[in-house]
Order: C-alpha cells, then structure tokens, then sequence
C-alpha cells in the first residue's frame, strides 16, 4: 500500500519566524508509488519512511553522489537502502530528498539527500530535535549535496525542519573543511542562526605521492620499522605468507563469509557483537558488500598464511577515495600482529592503487593501532543548530553541554576498553 501525503508546512506553534522565503511543499511516501518512477517530483522536499520508498530514487540518489565534492558510501543508494532495511531497530528514520526548483520543462533536480531521525525528547527534555542518521556501524553521516547547489540544498533542509517544528537540528560526524561544511557555515551566518560546535576530532588518514618505501622511512620511527619487520619475518616463518587486494574475486559471497566467519571466531564472536551472530547486522552487511561489488566499490584486502586468511579488511570506494570499514583476523597469530601487518603492508597496496587518491581509516581518534602507521588526518566534526523555534536557544544550549558530557564518558569508557581489550591480546600472547 502506498501512503501519500502531500502538503505545504507553515511555521507551527512555538515559532518566531521561518527560514524559507516561502512555505515548502512536501511530499511524505511510506512505500513505493508507480508514479513516482515516470515523472519527477512535483514538490520540493520528498520524504521517505521506508526502503520501499526509496526504489523510484535508487538512480537519482546515485547520480547525486557521483557529482557530489564530499563522498559518503554510507548515503549512496545501496547502503541507505540495506541501513533503512536492517539497522533501524523499529526507529523512525525518515529520507529527506530535497529538490530544486523546476526547470523549464518542468523537471528538478535533485539537490541534496538528508537521511534524519525526529525525537519528541532530547536528553529528558519535550521539543523536537533533528539529527541526521547515525547507527550502529556508521563512519561518516556526511549529506549528500549535489556540487554548486551545496547552499541551496542546506538551506532548503534547514527550512524544512523549521517549518516542521524542530527546535534544533543536529549535524554529527561529517568532514570538517568539505563543501558541505563550507554551505553550513554560510547558512549559518545568512540566518544568523545559533549552533555549537559538539565535537571534532581528527581521524587517521592516507593521503601521499611518495612510494610505499619513502613513505615508511618517513613516517615510521625505524625501531618500529625494524618490529614489523620481524613479525613479518616470524609469521613467514609458518608458511607462505602473501597480502592481496582484490574486488572479492570470481566468487564475493564466499569472501564475505570468510570474513564474517574470521571476525566471529575472535573476541567480538565470544561477546556477542560479531556481525554473524547478529541476524539484522549480518543481512545489511551481506547487502552492502553485494551492492559494492555490483557497483565495482568493494575492495578486500586479506593477508594469507598458505593460502587461508589470518587477516582480512572489507572497504567501499567512494569517488576518488576509500573507507575501510572492518578488520579480522585470526587471534591464534595475535602475537604477530596480523591486523596491524595488513594495514602496514597495506599501505604499498593503497598508495599505488591509480583509482585511489586517499584512504580513510574511518577509526575513532586516537586509534591504539592505526594511528601509529598512517600519519595523515582527515578532520570530523559535529554541530547543533538552532531554528526559529522559540525554546531553541535553550535547548541548544542545554544539548550541547549534555552531548559533550556524554562524549567524554565515552570517550573514557573507551580508553579503558582499549586497555582491557590490550592486556586480552597480550594474554593470549604469552
């Protein structure tokens, strides 16, 4: 069943003013409508509920992110779709689909593509707050903004969640310095609209012209270079040992269930928190890496030890760079370090790779391995912005000093994690 609502939003209740120059008109889709795949849209912001909704725009969304500056494998089509499917968890996530104003013939553009979630509380308190969709296995929540349309497409957002009623809308995890940023903080200073600043930090990072070779020598104490070394020499020392990269091969399922089988088998498999021992997780991540390789953006990279993965790396391209999303390997070698071998030799692998300018490590800052190997940053951040909603300077600032709370107890919940998770590794070591 299709469920159409198409309406204009005027300022509600609560409101001192709008961001549009004129009512947006809205069109809110819970499943697929036929007609939505003959013709464009007739309004200007497109809301969809559900995967299904999404199937009329599967092209249009792909074809954004192709022209879109910032790149996010996480918003493209394919992924959105399985995220939609799969890691919602009965939530309310919803697709803002922005468009631009009609050409000539009729036709828009698609400008920019939103995914949100619409609390009714925000850390105890009633009023609406908006935040652009993280789940469990994000790494970036970056838009997508069609290049050159960037200010049009933020603008038209932040109208649509102004007239909708939210008293603040939240921007987490997207690339400081990109063109998105760029478009916000014009926004920003155009509307003369509050925001804070929740968080930023830098991630690790591969971005270099020089050879595998120089790069190492460069940017790797040689006393660590010189422990590398020997772990390599060490594991050689079992059997054949060999680093490939590759698209998944003639047969990609059954290198996703290595994979899946490999992270299962360690730490994360007697936790619980593997991807194969749960179901919803596993069907998205099933999903995602069959779309990438459809689409030629899956790239494993695996380090074999006669043949059988000790270690193993699923990335998704996106544009010219890309995001290495998760590592196994097989903790019977943990003394050898064979994650860290892989990234490592890695490096060679990614450097000369002519489709790939960067590589983005998409770990949390102040990662105990990565960190240490990759000497590049790319910058993250996140905001909260206010809207003309009358309590929205309140809640500003109240959710800015509760977010920061919350991400210093993490942040902390997460260094001793790492040490715990350190003293298990050196444990199984000896």
């Amino acid at each position: 069943m299709t469920d159409i609502r198409q309406h204009g939003f005027h300022p509600g209740f609560g409101h001192a003013g709008s961001l549009a120059a004129a009512p947006l008109s809205v069109e809110v889709l819970s499943h697929a409508a036929r007609y939505a795949y003959d013709r464009p849209p007739s309004v200007d912001i497109v809301v969809l509920e559900s995967a299904d909704a999404m199937t009329p725009y599967l092209d249009s969304i792909d074809a954004l992110a192709r022209s879109s500056t910032d790149t996010n494998p996480q918003f493209e089509s394919v992924t959105l779709a399985a995220s939609m499917e799969h890691l919602q968890n009965g939530g309310t996530t919803r697709i803002a689909l922005v468009w631009s104003e009609p050409g000539s013939d009729g036709r828009r553009l698609l400008l920019g593509v939103f995914p949100y979630q619409a609390a009714r509380w925000h850390f105890g308190v009633p009023l609406p707050v908006w935040s652009i969709w993280e789940h469990i296995h994000s790494y970036s929540a970056t838009p997508l903004v069609r290049t050159g349309h960037e200010h049009h497409a933020v603008r038209r957002f932040l109208g649509f969640a102004d007239q909708s009623g939210a008293a603040l809308v939240r921007f987490p995890l997207f690339e400081a310095g990109g063109a998105f940023d760029a478009a916000l903080e014009d926004i920003l200073a155009e509307r003369e609209l509050g925001f804070r600043e929740t968080d930023r930090h830098e991630r690790a990072f591969l971005q270099s012209d020089l050879s595998e070779e120089a790069y190492l020598s460069t940017h790797i104490r040689k006393k660590k270079r010189k422990e590398f070394a020997r772990l390599w020499n060490r594991l050689s020392e079992q059997g054949r040992l060999e680093l490939s990269v590759h698209d998944g091969g003639t047969d990609p399922e059954k290198w996703v269930q290595r994979f899946l089988t490999l992270e299962a088998g360690g730490w994360k498999g007697r936790r619980g928190t593997a991807l194969k021992m749960r179901p919803g997780e596993r069907a998205w991540f099933e999903t995602v890496c069959a779309g990438a390789r459809a689409q030629d953006k899956l790239v494993c990279t695996e380090l074999t030890l006669d043949g059988r993965p000790i270690a193993m790396l699923t990335s998704f391209r996106g544009g010219e760079g890309l995001y290495t999303f998760k590592i196994a390997f097989e903790e019977t070698y943990a003394k050898y370090s064979p994650g860290t071998l892989l990234m490592l030799k890695g490096i060679g692998a990614f450097l000369s790779d002519g489709r790939t300018r960067w590589v983005d490590s998409c770990a949390v800052p102040g990662h105990p391995m990565i960190d240490h190997i990759w000497a590049q940053r790319r910058t993250m951040r996140s905001l909260s912005v206010a809207t003309r909603h009358r309590a929205s300077p309140m809640m500003l600032s109240w959710s800015a000093a509760m977010t920061r709370l919350a991400e210093t107890i993490r942040g902390r919940l997460r260094l001793l994690y790492n040490r715990f998770r350190k003293e298990i590794e050196n444990d199984q070591a000896h």
